[in-house]
């Protein structure tokens, strides 16, 4: 299928997220980060945890639980509407598929700490849903910066091909040498036409 013709029913704002859209959803994980690193902090690397570290460690726990549900709705926005343009304008498929799978991993690791059965799968849960935490900036600024990349490549190759659809409106092929037809051949066809033009 011609992506063009995608892209001319797609308005310019369908893949591109609003403003205020994007500032809640980077504060949404801004606080998941953040909580989710000062539970790992006050779990991991607390020297003596005490009545101050398990308070801190119990809150940081609430806020990355209410953080995780609020992005769930937030990826559910986003799959309507961003990712759902996107895909079908091929546009930065490979890392939108990677940070989404992140998103998966981070949400059955979630789960698992919840309800996983055994004390070795939760601790492998735990490690693997905190490796993917920790990268998840990482991915997030790589989605970013090619998404960037690709908007100016395609708004470069829309004017290009704007520009060259007006340069034949301009220039009918009745009036231009094709690649078989010699300059003379061309020349005399263009004046022929032109002599011939009916005056209104």
């Amino acid at each position: 299928m011609d992506v063009s013709l995608i892209m001319r029913h797609l308005r310019r704002d369908s893949i591109r997220l609003k403003r205020l859209q994007r500032y809640f959803l980077y504060a949404v994980l801004t606080l998941l980060f953040l909580s989710g690193v000062a539970w790992a902090y006050w779990n991991y690397l607390a020297a003596s945890p005490g009545d101050f570290e398990t308070s801190a460690k119990a809150r940081a726990m609430k806020i990355h639980g209410a953080a995780a549900m609020a992005i769930l709705v937030l990826i559910g926005m986003l799959l309507s509407g961003h990712v759902r343009f996107a895909w079908r304008a091929r546009r930065n498929r490979a890392n939108g598929s990677v940070f989404l799978s992140a998103f998966a991993v981070l949400t059955i690791t979630g789960y698992g700490l919840y309800y996983a059965g055994g004390e070795n799968l939760r601790a492998w849960t735990s490690w693997l849903h905190l490796a993917v935490g920790l990268a998840l900036p990482i991915l997030l600024l790589i989605h970013i910066f090619l998404g960037r990349r690709t908007r100016r490549s395609g708004q470069s190759r829309t004017r290009s091909r704007l520009a060259f659809r007006g340069a034949e409106d301009r220039y009918p092929k009745s009036l231009t040498a094709s690649s078989n037809t010699r300059p003379d051949q061309a020349s005399k066809t263009a004046e022929f036409q032109v002599a011939h033009r009916p005056v209104l």
